[in-house]
């Protein structure tokens, strides 16, 4: 066959063919289209009928609520009365128990008060308890202090405490001694507190025969010990060196310095003191022993003015007897200009302070009778 007219008859044959099937496809699709058009119509009829119904079950909930509003407006009133009902009761209540609670804080207020009596009264019992192992008890009675700074006692102090005060300033002379003085030519200057010393009272208070004493002889012996101790630191804390000759030798030295030289031995007392009375005037060291002692013992007036008496005199012979010595000076020569100025004066010397000024000073004695 001539290949031109199979052409045709295929495209002839495809043009029918395409024709039927696009008829096909058209009536398929109309019928769609009317189905759909029905199931339009169908919702729009339901939708419709169910808008209706809606709003009558709206409606009919609307009248529902109101009903159910009314009935918990009703209910809720009668809760409010009833819980009103019970505030009154409770707060009733609680009137009554705040009444009740407050009778029993009066209860526990008189308890407190009973219980306070009864501490007051056993505190009371150990106190008396306490005197009467202090002081001892009379009989099988109450117990009532005896004891009593006698005689004997007094006699035992007395005896005690001479050697002891001796012993003490003893060992004072052993280290006492003059320190940052300020020479000038001849003259030693020194200002209070110059003088140092150990405090008398712990060398007092080992003594052997204070050692050996007991009950209020002890207590006498330790308060008279520390006022006596008070008052011999508070003389030597105001000591001064009033621009004493000690260095002679110092006016005109032949050398550019002064080596060091012992002072011009002295009494004790033209040290003087500011606080001098301290030592030396009964009345003032018997005030300082009173204050030392016990509140039992500071009444024994006659006994306390009788040893600071003896303490003061043994004092005031003592600062006469004693004497200042070996106190080494030194300084330079500041004007010495050899051949023109051969010798010149000490200025601004000071001396060495080591123990030793006072070592030779005789021992303090007190004159008790």
């Amino acid at each position: 066959m001539i290949p031109s007219l199979r052409r045709n008859r295929i495209s002839k044959h495809a043009t029918e063919f395409a024709g039927q099937t696009a008829k096909s496809v058209a009536k398929q699709a109309t019928r769609q289209a009317e189905t759909v058009s029905n199931a339009g119509q169908k919702v729009t009829h339901l939708a419709s009928g169910g808008a209706k119904n809606a709003s009558a079950a709206v409606h009919k909930t609307a009248n529902q609520a109101a009903d159910v509003g009314a009935k918990a407006a009703n209910k809720a009133g009668q809760g409010a009365a009833n819980v009103a009902q019970m505030l009154n009761e409770g707060v009733s209540n609680a009137a009554g128990n705040v009444a009740k609670v407050g009778n029993a804080a009066g209860n526990v207020a008189k308890v407190g008060n009973d219980v306070s009596g009864a501490v007051q009264a056993q505190a009371l019992m150990m106190v008396e308890q306490m005197s009467s192992i202090a002081y001892g008890s009379s009989g099988g009675g109450g117990a009532t202090p005896t004891a009593s700074f006698t005689s004997a006692d007094q006699a035992a102090v007395i005896d005690a405490i001479k050697p002891a005060v001796k012993q003490a300033v003893d060992m004072w002379k052993l280290s006492a001694h003059f320190s940052d003085l300020n020479i000038m030519a001849v003259s030693a200057i020194g200002t209070p507190g110059c003088l140092d010393g150990p405090e008398l009272e712990a060398h007092i208070r080992i003594h052997p025969k204070i050692q050996s004493l007991s009950g209020l002889a002890r207590d006498m012996a330790n308060g008279i010990a520390e006022g006596f101790s008070d008052n011999f630191f508070l003389w030597q804390n105001g000591v001064t060196v009033p621009g004493l000759p000690w260095y002679p030798a110092f006016a005109a030295f032949p050398g550019p310095s002064a080596p060091p030289m012992p002072n011009v031995p002295m009494p004790l007392i033209s040290c003087v003191s500011n606080r001098a009375s301290r030592l030396v005037v009964a009345s003032e060291v018997a005030d300082a022993i009173r204050q030392a002692l016990p509140a039992n013992l500071s009444s024994e007036t006659a006994f306390i003015n009788r040893v600071a008496a003896g303490l003061a005199l043994g004092a005031s012979t003592w600062l006469g007897v004693a004497q200042v010595m070996n106190v080494l000076g030194y300084g330079p020569v500041p004007s010495f200009a050899p051949p023109y100025v051969p010798v010149g004066p000490v200025v601004g010397g000071t001396n060495i302070p080591a123990p030793g000024h006072l070592m030779a000073a005789p021992s303090l004695n007190p004159i008790i009778v």
